[in-house]
């Protein structure tokens, strides 16, 4: 068996163009995989890359580590907010993005902070929260684990403009406990 699973990821950036992510999960790179990105992104315009995972263990774990793009970009972008994030294939990113883009403009809202105060985004996965209630802190703190959603969540702010957001790439259970020793 080639394709354990099939993934899609959706975005629509600010501008309002629509990128779809199209990641196979397979055990090893499928005969004539070209052809078929090539067929597909021909077919489905919307289609920014295809990309394929590699995963070979016997579990229930969706993905592997190694990641090879096939055809076009290893991200999409999608309009949150008024920001535009960049979501690569291991990042988290919520499902249902009408109810994220609800809950985040709510949580901005009611974040009361005396000035000069921080705020702590912990598993902050691309950055979204922080960076969408950045404007109501002196300085966000993002802590994230996972690699690339570190990543992606420094070129977030970068091409958002918003320079008052440190991440570290860290667990937040650690990370909290070294900043209350400090």
């Amino acid at each position: 068996k080639f394709i354990r699973h099939i993934y899609l990821r959706t975005g629509k950036d600010c501008a309002g163009n629509q990128n779809i992510m199209l990641c196979l999960v397979t055990e090893k790179k499928p005969v004539k995989i070209d052809e078929f990105a090539e067929s597909v992104c021909e077919k489905f315009s919307q289609i920014s890359g295809v990309i394929l995972n590699y995963n070979t263990k016997d579990t229930n774990v969706i993905l592997g580590d190694n990641f090879e793009v096939i055809r076009g970009r290893d991200y999409i972008n999608d309009c949150l907010c008024g920001l535009n994030f960049r979501i690569s294939p291991q990042s988290f990113y919520q499902v249902n993005h009408d109810a994220a883009e609800s809950a985040y403009r709510i949580i901005a809202e009611k974040i009361n902070l005396l000035p000069g105060e921080r705020l702590l985004d912990l598993y902050c996965g691309i950055g979204t929260i922080g960076l969408i209630a950045s404007d109501k802190a002196k300085e966000v703190i993002s802590v994230e684990l996972n690699p690339d959603a570190v990543k992606d969540a420094i070129v977030n702010a970068k091409r958002n403009g918003i320079k008052n957001v440190r991440f570290y790439r860290n667990d937040a259970s650690v990370f909290m406990r070294q900043m209350a020793n400090e």
